[in-house]
């Protein structure tokens, strides 16, 4: 096959140019014989070099989904250490740069920096995968701060206490 090959590259190389006919390249490797007028090579997204720096803005999940001991999904560390998940399935986090340059801040600023912002639903569901179900059941400490945050009393689905009835307006209740 390959002497075949050799033989036609040999007699497209020799042969004479007609003229009024589109002349096509060389193709050594006989992969495509199109003009490059009709199909031109589509630009390549990893040939810019600008594409491929990765910046500081992307956030990578770092999940492992088989491990090499036990073929199971492994927790991202990260998550533990930086969030915490409430039992009504909401994850919550502190504020960024809370520890960073506090003689600059005011008071009100440093108030705001040690209290903790909610994730949203999106995140939170991200962050379940991302823990495991190991991490995303119930967990009891003792002397808990987040203690009274674990149930949220107006949602009757987490709700633990019962409500209390009130009568519609105009109505009598029964003695």
């Amino acid at each position: 096959m390959l002497r075949v090959l050799n033989s036609v590259v040999r007699f497209v190389t020799r042969a004479p140019r007609v003229q009024n006919v589109p002349t096509l390249p060389l193709v050594r490797n006989f992969t495509s014989v199109i003009p490059p007028t009709i199909a031109a090579p589509k630009p390549n997204l990893l040939s810019n070099p600008q594409l491929l720096q990765i910046s500081s803005n992307i956030i990578s999940r770092n999940l492992i989904k088989f491990s090499l001991n036990k073929g199971r999904r492994k927790s991202v560390k990260a998550v533990r250490r930086r969030f915490y998940r409430l039992h009504w399935g909401a994850w919550i986090r502190t504020m960024c740069g809370r520890h960073k340059k506090l003689w600059k801040k005011s008071g009100a600023n440093k108030r705001r920096l040690r209290q903790h912002v909610m994730c949203n639903a999106t995140q939170s569901y991200l962050l379940d995968k991302m823990a495991g179900r190991y991490w995303t059941k119930r967990r009891y400490y003792v002397d808990d701060p987040y203690e009274p945050y674990h149930t949220r009393e107006e949602f009757p689905l987490s709700a633990q206490k019962p409500k209390v009835f009130v009568p519609p307006s105009g109505t009598v209740p029964y003695c």
